[in-house]
């Protein structure tokens, strides 16, 4: 601790987004937990909501925990820094119960007022440590926040001519579904996945925007569960078209 009684800076470097998942896999909850400071909520799929240091340091304790029984280790894909928000995406290796799977997980670090910040993680764990309810904590805001190619697709999905969004997708493109399972365009795949998120009612939230990838939150309401929090990301290719989506959620 320093003299004026203070604790010391986090040896973490980057941005939250982007430090927080590798934080855990290598155990340095310490660190993290310096780094987040005390106006921090974090909300996690495994392990559900907390705010202030009291609860997040023992959430973070657990995930870290979890990481390690499953041996974790952690690819970094892609980073968008947006207005208000940064979302980092990344590749999860992990061995549950006897079976080496590989799954997409993202992070968005909300900045709000007063230097507060939210986390919210979106990875389909499946069994493991039991997957916690989420509330839908993503608040709506005007469509015209949103990139216009990303609302073609939204706007088409919702209108249920999922074969005008996929007018919006390159050729050769690809959609990453939460269990990292990639359906292309050319084999019909795509078309068939836009159609079954067409039937998901999509209430959307804020967004991080590049120019290059659109990393949109959303409330879905899919049939027989309950809503919960959503990440898509819209990467566009030198078409400006959209060349891979990535779609998360539990």
């Amino acid at each position: 601790m320093n003299d004026d009684g203070r604790s010391p800076p986090s040896a973490l470097r980057g941005r939250l987004a982007d430090v927080y998942v590798p934080a855990l896999v290598s155990g340095a909850t310490d660190a993290l937990s310096r780094r987040l400071g005390n106006r921090a909520t974090v909300d996690d799929p495994l392990y559900g909501r907390a705010s202030s240091l009291v609860s997040i340091d023992p959430l973070l304790a657990r995930v870290s925990s979890w990481f390690a029984e499953v041996g974790a280790t952690y690819t970094h894909v892609a980073s968008t820094t947006g207005v208000d928000r940064d979302a980092a995406e990344g590749r999860l290796a992990i061995t549950l119960e006897g079976v080496a799977r590989e799954l997409p997980i993202a992070v968005v670090a909300e900045r709000r007022r007063l230097r507060e910040i939210e986390l919210r993680i979106y990875y389909a764990p499946g069994g493991g440590a039991g997957t916690k309810p989420r509330s839908p904590i993503v608040a709506a805001v005007p469509n015209g926040t949103t990139a216009s190619l990303v609302m073609t697709v939204i706007d088409a999905l919702r209108s249920g001519a999922a074969s005008d969004a996929l007018g919006a997708f390159e050729e050769a493109s690809h959609v990453v579904d939460p269990l990292g399972t990639r359906h292309t365009k050319r084999d019909g795949k795509l078309a068939a996945f836009l159609g079954e998120l067409g039937r998901c009612d999509l209430e959307l939230g804020g967004s991080a925007d590049d120019g290059r990838t659109c990393c949109l939150e959303a409330t879905v309401s899919r049939k027989g569960r309950l809503p919960g929090p959503a990440l898509l990301s819209f990467e566009r290719g030198d078409s400006g078209l959209v060349r891979e989506l990535r779609v998360y959620w539990e």
